[in-house]
């Protein structure tokens, strides 16, 4: 037994059968596109994570040395623009700073 083919199915088979050479070649064209604005949308944004990342690991980096030198947990987080909260849980995890 052959398997029908709804009408759904075969109507955009049918359409695109008739287009023109040039208008396949836009459709074309128009995918093309679309596939590298969304490639490019991906490296940006894997680009910017990993931009914040190492921006985030300076700040731990720097606020570390300050810590190690006696400043104040407010200083270092002014100074990093990391939270209060955060530079108390690296303070607490340093040597000699208890």
């Amino acid at each position: 037994m052959a398997a029908k083919t709804s009408p759904e199915r075969v109507k955009p088979v049918a359409v695109y059968m008739e287009l023109s050479e040039d208008e396949r070649a836009r459709l074309i064209d128009e995918a093309r596109e679309k596939y590298l604005r969304d490639v490019d949308a991906r490296l940006h944004y894997k680009y910017q994570k990993r931009l914040e990342e190492g921006r985030r690991e300076a700040c731990l980096e720097v606020a570390k040395r300050l810590l190690l030198k006696k400043d104040p947990v407010e200083t270092v987080a002014e100074v990093t623009g990391l939270s209060l909260e955060e530079i108390k849980a690296l303070a607490s995890e340093l040597p000699n700073r208890h």
